[in-house]
């Protein structure tokens, strides 16, 4: 008979300060063990009345939001225990402390593409597996994996039972290691021929990524090929030029440094891991072109017009490059200045007043607002037959969210859609903007275009 445990149930009813007072007596270690226990026994006395006798299976196949909105009946569904305390010593143990918890491990392997971590076979079926709770009985982590394989396959009811409770982090990561697992139990003559340091497991699982996942959108895969700097040229309109030319830099830094929706950069958009990402930072770039506005004709003229001109001299002029050059010319070096293949020739940017003014007092976890820059098609011509949209005119440019410039927008010009056809999506949006997300669970893929 445990007497410190059975104490401590008799004097439940009391205030917490008394019971305190009544097991004074005992070593914290001592006190810190019987109340976990009580702890667990309600937990569990919880879960049973939640349960309250019904099939959860049955429940689920019903309707899914009477499990999903009980954590504790959706863990039970998905084969989870209760206890995060123990479930987290089962993720350490199978992970070799890669992850700490659950909902560590979730993330990472659902992030894998973007931050790849070492995790071993078993640490993937793990998350197949819904991090079942393999330490609370006799089934290994193997059969438990080949048992949701073949539910899986036979689309038994409890299959699809844990199906409509899942969460989409959970779903995405379950896809992921979906995609490794049966890769991972083929090893290669590499992997068999010596044993597997971190450094060296970390590139088999990066290859083994590439080589099970799809394969990055065709405008990514041409940046990655290339080796070129992609991006658009920039222009300051009038009106912002007059007021922020002289302190530009620091004013767009700080815009640039606030947050984004999720979906909308590119860094949501699958790339096939972590060395692709950075190439691909790396390269990104806005040429922002010395520029004197000519008052005597029209702003959108102007610009065009220069754009025009910049382009076919193919030459990059930018207050940096007049800097760099300055150097060169100093040490007599080769001076390449041509503009890269990368910076859209059909399209280029221009920053309106409404982005500055409105965003003045915002801080690094902000969001814009507003959050639009102008796109304006190059090859636009006024003269072309008029196209409006409940009274409004197409004018050769959208407004377009900073953050999705370098996203699908960038995908949409590289392709060559119509910027009046987007212009038209447009419309339809509350605030007249150009969006297009990145689909979730198809990160490859985005929403349409037009």
């Amino acid at each position: 008979m445990d007497l410190n445990l059975e104490l401590y149930r008799s004097i439940l009813h009391l205030p917490p300060w008394e019971r305190r007072e009544r097991m004074g007596h005992l070593p914290q270690s001592e006190l810190d063990r019987v109340t976990a226990i009580i702890r667990r026994e309600k937990m569990a006395q919880r879960l049973e009345e939640s349960i309250a006798g019904r099939d959860l299976v049955e429940v689920a196949l019903a309707d899914p939001s009477e499990i999903t909105k009980y954590t504790q009946l959706q863990y039970t569904l998905l084969g989870r225990t209760i206890y995060s305390d123990d479930e987290a010593r089962m993720v350490k143990r199978i992970t070799n402390n890669v992850a700490d918890s659950s909902s560590s491990l979730v993330r990472q392997i659902q992030d894998f593409d973007r931050t790849a971590e070492p995790f071993c076979l078993d640490a993937w079926k793990l998350v197949y597996c819904d991090i079942y709770y393999v330490d609370g009985g006799s089934a290994t982590l193997q059969e438990i994996y080949e048992a949701r394989l073949q539910e899986e396959e036979l689309q038994t009811p409890a299959a699809r039972a844990r199906e409509l409770v899942r969460c989409d982090d959970l779903v995405q990561a379950r896809r992921n290691a979906k995609w490794m697992i049966p890769a991972m139990e083929r090893p290669s003559a590499d992997e068999l021929a010596q044993p597997a340091p971190e450094d060296f497991h970390m590139e088999t699982l990066a290859r083994t990524w590439r080589q099970v996942s799809p394969a990055p959108p065709p405008w990514m895969q041409k940046i990655l090929d290339t080796q070129e700097q992609w991006g658009f040229v920039y222009y300051l309109s009038r009106e912002v030029d007059e007021k922020y030319v002289r302190n530009w830099k620091s004013t767009w830094n700080r815009l640039m440094n606030t947050s984004s929706p999720l979906r909308a950069t590119w860094h949501s958009i699958h790339c096939q891991g972590g060395h692709n990402r950075m190439v691909l930072a790396r390269l990104e770039t806005e040429n922002w072109p010395i520029f004197h506005p000519n008052e005597n004709i029209a702003e959108d003229d102007d610009l065009r017009k220069h754009f025009k001109e910049y382009s076919e001299r193919n030459r990059s002029q930018t207050q940096e490059d007049e800097k760099r050059n300055k150097k060169k010319k100093k040490n007599r070096a080769k001076i390449d200045d041509v503009l890269s293949p990368g910076l859209l020739r059909n399209t280029f940017i221009v920053i309106p007043m409404e982005l500055i003014s409105g965003n003045r007092s915002r801080e690094e976890s902000d969001f814009l607002y507003p959050c639009w820059v102008w796109a304006y098609d190059a090859d636009w011509d006024n003269s072309e037959q008029e196209t409006v949209f409940n009274g409004e005119k197409y004018q050769g440019r959208v407004k377009v969210p900073k953050w999705s410039v370098n996203s699908w927008f960038y995908a949409a010009r590289w392709e060559g859609v119509s910027l009046r056809d987007m212009w038209l999506k447009a419309q339809q949006h509350p605030e007249k903007l150009w969006t297009c997300y990145t689909k979730r669970l198809e990160e490859w893929d985005h929403e349409p275009y037009i």
